[in-house]
């Protein structure tokens, strides 16, 4: 079978990103000709920095400077070789001050934090180790334990900072592994909270193969004596701790390190360490700055600065409970978390702040869930406590307006962190904007609703007709597994005078939220389902179901009315997503330039690919030769009179309305076959009943396959008959005939000829197998699916799963 098109997790990010940019809040270019990090110049207006991640505002102190053009004059500007062979006097220096700030332990310089995690857990981490990521752990040690699987290391990953959960895994596998490894930040740098050391501490007492694995890179400089980090002032290392750090952020320069008090670790790494070796070292301009901090660092002007930050962090966290903001971020670190929602809310939120001559940082999906986003601020030694009144009383002033703005509930997004919102000015008044006069209808099963009404508007949309909802709702009710009952979600908008505007309906299900991901993915999972069947499945509302196929959206962009509709159809799917206790919501399938796809992205809901639909439209023909003078490749022609026409006379083709009991089971068994060996679209199985209830309408029929002179059932495929169309909608096939009979192919072929037969305008092929059905003309529209989840741990988990 051909494959789908995955969605990747780049393409989300990209998605989401593109559409920030857009917007103005990211990738924004700085004109500033020089930088005292006080302020940024964009679009030649001053804006006061609270974006950057130079706590201690080292990055312009006048010592730094100095020592990065002193060594630049000294040693040129590179030094092209690796320290493996040479390692130059000035990175001596700086890795022997390093090491007196970390007490004499072992410290290895870097060019970058990120090359640091790539070259240690290349180093340190065996085979027979077991590595639990913190499912927030940042990006840069989740990307090189990707690579440790290569050698046979199992990654696994926890819940961010749920030690019960990290204990539970640790004694699941405490036997099964030679050391155990969490890996986790110092600080996290989306909301600034903090890592329970106090908890980790007395894991590792009791589990003597507990090993820690930290980046504190957002750590350095502002905590812990020296400047050391959060994590080594609590825990410091030891022969099972080892630390990341930075010579950037709060160091105030560039590059990583990493802290051993293991000397055959340090040796290992230090002898070879992968791009420790083969790349760069630091520049001297880079070590010279870093030189000097180190000197401040064992200084007492490292405590003063540390103080005067810990001020400026007190004072802001009184400003911000003063203002009553949706601030869920530790009041023990510099780094903020104003929550505002969806991500429509927080674009105008950031731009508003943006518009008040004030940088702060935008944080979306998908490092966030999506109504979780919000707006991320720093707060560093630049910044006064005039610039802290100025930023807390912008920002409570255009939370509640950008809220409002975006149609969204001031009292619902406060709730939604946590907060309860207090009104206490009078410049801003609550207004709703449902003022229109629509009429919401929503009913629980097709048989409410008037057949003529539903086929006027989905009769030749795949199998969704009033009767191909009857159908739909008895096969997926009164089943004994759970995943086999789905809950039916109908809605009809109206306008005043009843003339139907929106029309469409959502099925609530068990998903596996491996349904689209890549193949190898959804086999190691269906192996732990084994044994726990719904392993990372999540409750899930969502537009049409697992059992058709086709536009499932009735709109008249023509009516005046048709925003407000969406807008109720939106209030919908939230009121239903409570009411069924769903996580994830899924609106599928949209052509590229469907109008809803741009209200749902700015509703908060992000984009993704969805396997293609594949649609026949050709005139009438009359014989073989009518056919292959339709198709435009000559490989197609050839690749069908060699693999199907050849075949052909070997088959005996049959047509059925009905299945006796007997023959519904065989037709399921085949069905299965197929079912058992696709992971592409991986879901469950329908239930056995399937096939003996579809036998019970009229507009189905199932076509048979066998070989001439045998009785052998050895194909079979189920088709929805519309009036204009045909939908093939479910395939089964014994695999033993499919290289010597080339039985898919046959089957595809005897499609399109059954749509042909029947003089269908419209033949639809299905899911997957794109370069099959184009060889006949088929065109594949590229269709797309929005997502919006509650909890991010089962999509990065899944990430984390990729390879």
């Amino acid at each position: 079978m051909a494959k789908i098109n995955h969605n990747n997790y780049l393409d989300v990010v990209d998605n989401v990103w593109t559409s920030a940019k857009e917007k103005g809040i990211m990738h924004i270019n700085s004109e500033e000709q020089y930088f005292t990090g006080k302020k940024f110049v964009i679009k030649d207006r001053d804006l006061i920095n609270f974006g950057t991640c130079g706590y201690l505002g080292l990055e312009t102190h006048p010592d730094l400077i100095a020592g990065s053009i002193e060594l630049t004059r000294k040693f040129g500007t590179q030094l092209s070789m690796s320290r493996a062979y040479i390692r130059p006097a000035y990175i001596q220096e700086l890795e022997e001050l390093m090491s007196q700030l970390f007490d004499g332990n072992k410290v290895i310089c870097y060019t970058s934090t990120s090359n640091a995690h790539i070259s240690v857990i290349a180093t340190i981490i065996k085979y027979d180790d077991l590595i639990i990521l913190d499912q927030q752990v940042h990006f840069s040690v989740q990307y090189p334990c990707k690579n440790t699987k290569l050698q046979g290391t199992e990654v696994k990953m926890v819940r961010h900072s749920n030690y019960e959960m990290l204990e539970e895994m640790i004694q699941e596998n405490y036997n099964k592994y030679n050391r155990i490894w969490y890996m986790a930040d110092g600080v996290y740098s989306m909301h600034g909270d903090l890592p329970d050391t106090i908890v980790l501490k007395k894991l590792l007492d009791k589990y003597p193969k507990l090993h820690l694995y930290f980046d504190d890179a957002h750590g350095m400089g502002w905590d812990g004596k020296n400047g050391t980090g959060y994590i080594y002032d609590r825990l410091g290392v030891s022969n099972r701790i080892v630390i990341i750090s930075t010579l950037a952020k709060g160091f105030g320069c560039v590059g990583g390190t990493a802290i051993f008090a293991d000397p055959e670790m340090y040796r290992r790494t230090d002898i070879f360490g992968g791009p420790l070796s083969y790349s760069h070292p630091l520049s001297p301009a880079n070590v010279g700055a870093a030189i000097a901090s180190a000197k401040i660092h064992l200084s007492d002007a490292i405590c003063t600065y540390q103080s005067e930050l810990k001020e400026l962090m007190d004072y802001m966290n009184l400003r911000l409970k003063e203002k009553n903001l949706t601030n869920i971020s530790s009041p023990d670190s510099p780094i903020y978390f104003i929550g505002s929602g969806l991500n429509k809310v927080t674009r105008n939120f950031v731009h508003r702040i943006l518009q008040e001559g004030i940088y702060v940082n935008t944080a979306t999906f998908p490092v966030v869930p999506n109504d979780k986003s919000g707006l991320r601020f720093t707060l560093t030694r630049h910044n006064t406590k005039a610039d802290i009144d100025l930023l807390t009383d912008v920002l409570a002033y255009h939370l509640p307006k950008a809220i409002e703005e975006e149609g969204d509930s001031v009292e619902r997004v406060y709730k939604e962190f946590g907060f309860h919102f207090q009104q206490d000015n009078n410049d801003f008044k609550l207004e709703s904007k449902n003022n229109s006069n629509l009429i919401v209808e929503e009913y629980a099963t097709i048989h409410a609703i008037n057949a003529a009404d539903w086929d006027f508007m989905f009769k030749d949309r795949g199998n969704i007709s009033h009767s191909g909802m009857q159908c739909m709702e008895e096969i997926f009710s009164n089943n004994e597994k759970p995943e086999e009952n789905w809950s039916f979600h109908y809605i009809i908008v109206r306008d005043s005078k009843g003339k139907i505007v929106l029309a469409t309906f959502f099925t609530g299900a068990i998903y596996k939220d491996d349904m689209i991901a890549q193949e190898n993915i959804s086999k190691q999972i269906e192996e732990v389902r084994k044994t726990d069947p719904y392993y990372l499945c999540s409750k899930t509302l969502a537009m049409g179901s697992l059992f058709c196929e086709g536009d499932f959206v009735y709109l008249d962009v023509e009516h005046t009315e048709w925003r407000n509709a969406t807008n109720r159809l939106f209030e919908f799917v939230s009121k239903v997503k409570k009411e069924i206790d769903a996580t994830v919501v899924i609106f599928r399938d949209f052509e590229v330039e469907h109008p809803l796809n741009s209200l749902l992205k700015d509703e908060g809901y992000v984009q993704m690919k969805m396997p293609n639909s594949n649609i026949v439209s050709h005139p009438k023909w009359n014989s073989k030769e009518e056919l292959l003078a339709l198709l435009d490749s000559k490989n197609n022609v050839r690749n069908i009179n060699r693999y199907v026409f050849r075949y052909e006379h070997l088959f005996n083709v049959r047509i059925k309305k009905t299945l006796t009991n007997l023959e519904a089971e065989k037709h399921y068994q085949l069905f299965l076959n197929v079912k058992k060996v696709n992971f592409s679209f991986n879901f469950f199985s329908f239930p056995v009943k399937i096939a003996k209830i579809i036998s019970k309408y009229s507009d189905w029929e199932f076509m048979e396959f066998r070989l001439k002179d045998s009785e052998e059932l050895i194909a079979c495929v189920w088709s929805f008959l519309g009036k204009d169309h045909i939908c093939h909608l479910i395939l089964g096939l014994n695999y033993d005939y499919n290289e010597s009979h080339h039985l898919y192919k046959q089957i595809m072929y005897r499609m399109v000829k059954r749509g042909n037969d029947l003089e269908k305008s419209k033949i639809y092929l299905g899911l997957t197998a794109d370069y099959e059905k184009q060889k006949y003309g088929a065109k594949s529209v590229a269709l797309l699916g929005y997502i919006k989840v509650d909890d991010m741990y089962n999509l990065d988990l899944l990430s984390s799963l990729s390879g």
